[in-house]
Order: C-alpha cells, then structure tokens, then sequence
C-alpha cells in the first residue's frame, strides 16, 4: 500500500512518535486510581513510586545527554520506544509495591531518553524546514494525552489495567515503523562544536531553570492526579475519570498549536508570565473545587496556562547562548532537577494528609513563585 508523500517524512515520523509517547502518559494518568487499588498503595506511597520515576527521568536525561553527542537520534529512539512499551505493561500490571517502585524506575529511565532524542530530532526538523514547527511537535503529546487518559480510564475499568497499556503499546509500535522508515541516521555532534568558556547569561539561565522546573513539576502533577481527585470527588463516575487530563490535553493543544504565532507576536517572557497567570487561576480552582463538573473545569483552565510554559523557557535560554544552546539547556535542566523530583513525593505526602485538592493548591503557590522570580530576570531575555 503506497503511503502519502506527507506522511513519507522525517516530521511525519516524529509527530507519530511525540503522539505516542503522549498516548503512553494518558492511558497512565486515567488508570491511576485503579493502578492505586491494584497496588494496595496509599495516595503516599503512590507519590514516592512516582519520585522514583522521576529520578529516573532525570538520571536518564544526565546519561544519556553525553551518549547523544556520539548516537543518532534515530538510533536512540529505535531502542528506547520498545523499552517504553515493555516498562509501561510492567508498571500497569504491577500487584505490589515492590514491584510498581522498580517498575517506576525502568519506566521513568525509558521516557526520559525518549524525551531527550525525540526533542533533540524534533529540533534538528525545524532546523531543516528554517521555520517554527518546534511546539506543534509538543502539540501532539497534548492531544494524545487527551484522547488516551478518557480511553485509559474506560478501558482500565471495564478490562483491567493491561489491556490499557496495550493502548499506548500499539502507538509506540506505530511511532517505531514510521522512525525506521522515515527518519535519517544523523550524529547530533553540534555540542561537540560549541565554544567552551563561561556561559554567557549564567544568572539568567539559572533563574529560567528554576522557573521551568517549578512549572514542569506542575503541570506533571495536574496529568497524574486528575483522573486521583475526579475519582474521589465521584467515585460513581470513575470510568471517566479520566476527563480531567482530557480536557487538560485539548486545551492545552488548542493553544500550542497557535503557540509560534503567539510567541512571535507578543515575546517569549510576556507569554510566559501571561500563561502563568492563567495556570495560577486554574489550580486556584482545583484548591477550591468540591464537585466533578469544577474540577475538570479548572483541569482545562490549567491546560490553557501551561501550554507555553516550557516552550516559552526552552527558546529564552536558548536565545540567551546562541553559541552553547546544548551548554545552556543542560544547566538549566540540571538546576530544574531538584522541584521535580521532589514535587511527587510531597504531593502524595500532602495529598494522603490533607487531600488532593490542598496538593494542587500549593501547585498555585509554586507558580506564584515561578511568576515572581520573572520578574526578577534582566532585560537580557526579554
């Protein structure tokens, strides 16, 4: 069967692959509630499995940083999409805490790979097209985020939480043809070039890593817990639990679909902050939210305001060193570390004490903080 020359390209291929790794994160959030019970975990313990996976995310993104300097994109995403898939199955069957925590960790270890080869090549497309194409790549993890969490969560409880997983399975094994077919073996030695010396903007850029880790931890919080806080405040509707990361996902498509046009228009740090204050609002709304119909209100506020969020900090420290992009990311990411890892520990330690609806109004406070510290930024970036 002959495929359309549009779908027959490396930017086809990567959208293919941000989708399914959006897919994988949906099906997760909309069956945590079962994945809870299956687990006999508390909503506490649950926040300590997921710190495991983030720093494992984290140690991931650190090892294998280096590694993408010498090993084409391609390459990497070819090993690591199949290992998504197998440690994705492990965590949704797993029956026992020991079992979820090392699960969470192999998990966590394949996104964050993942992470750092598909934006690494999504950048290198956009390079090649010479136009902004950057956030509509992050456009396709937001609605398929949306469309897998409702699925994930029907799915889970009418058929158990395998066959769930097997949704986000079946992506990533699309998303490995299409990267075998259709993306070419390059080296991404552009680091290797860069100048050594200090990094220009140093303070700066470290403000912006604070910023965006205060802001990831965030909006990783509002995909994980939604489906959480919907099943408590209705229990009877848990098979659409997973409405709240749903609406979540659309909005937040809706917005980093248009996302250039608006970065262009009004400046990377006048988004950010106006994006910042809409999140504040939206998780002011889940910290007073009591009903079902509210809190997925307040979930498709927040995806408004998140949606630039990281597009929004990623291009301003990449402006602010030009010559040492690589240098710079990798410091800020480094810097972005301690708040997410630390974030799901105390929001399931907050959560399991005080409820969630109290967790996520402290995602309001950490955002508030986020906004502040933009102010404090030199003109350097704006």
């Amino acid at each position: 069967m002959m495929i359309p020359a549009k779908l027959a390209t490396p930017r086809a291929a990567m959208m293919a692959v941000f989708a399914a790794f959006g897919v994988v994160v949906g099906v997760f959030s909309g069956s945590i509630p079962e994945l809870i019970r299956q687990t006999g975990l508390s909503a506490y313990e649950f926040g300590i499995g997921l710190t495991v996976s983030t720093l494992s995310t984290a140690l991931a993104m650190a090892l294998v940083g280096p590694l993408a300097r010498h090993v084409s994109n391609r390459t990497g995403l070819l090993v690591l999409l199949p290992l998504i898939g197998l440690s994705s199955i492990w965590v949704m069957a797993s029956g026992s805490m020991a079992s979820f925590f090392f699960a969470a960790f192999a998990f966590g270890a394949a996104m964050g790979g993942t992470d750092l080869f598909m934006n690494a090549e999504a950048g290198a497309i956009e390079h090649d097209l010479k136009r902004p194409v950057f956030t509509a790549f992050h456009g396709a993890v937001s609605i398929a985020i949306a469309a897998s969490a409702l699925l994930g969560s029907w799915v889970t409880i009418k058929a158990g939480t395998l066959p769930s997983a097997l949704i986000g399975t079946a992506a990533l094994a699309m998303a490995w043809l299409m990267v075998r077919a259709h993306v070419p073996s390059r080296i991404t030695a552009q680091t290797m070039a860069e100048p050594r010396g200090p990094l220009p903007h140093r303070p700066t850029i470290l403000l912006l890593g604070v910023i965006s880790g205060l802001c990831v931890s965030c909006e990783i919080a509002a995909i994980q817990w939604s489906a959480k806080l919907l099943d408590d405040q209705a229990p009877t509707l848990a098979a659409i639990a997973g409405l709240g990361a749903a609406f979540y996902g659309l909005c937040n498509a809706a917005v980093r679909f248009r996302g250039d046009r608006l970065r262009a228009r009004f400046g990377d740090i006048k988004a950010l902050r106006a994006s910042l204050v809409i999140a504040i609002a939206g998780f002011a709304g889940l910290g007073l939210s009591t009903t079902f119909g509210t809190g997925v209100a307040a979930f498709a506020v927040i995806g408004f305001g998140a949606a630039l969020l990281t597009p929004c900090t990623f291009a301003s420290i990449a402006r602010l060193a030009p010559d040492a992009k690589a240098r710079a990311l990798s410091f800020s990411s480094l810097v972005a570390s301690p708040p997410r890892i630390a974030s799901p520990f105390l929001f399931g330690w907050v959560a399991a004490a005080q409820g969630a609806t109290w967790a996520f109004a402290l995602c309001g406070v950490a955002l508030v903080a986020a906004l502040m510290l933009s102010f404090l930024m030199k003109t350097a970036v704006e």
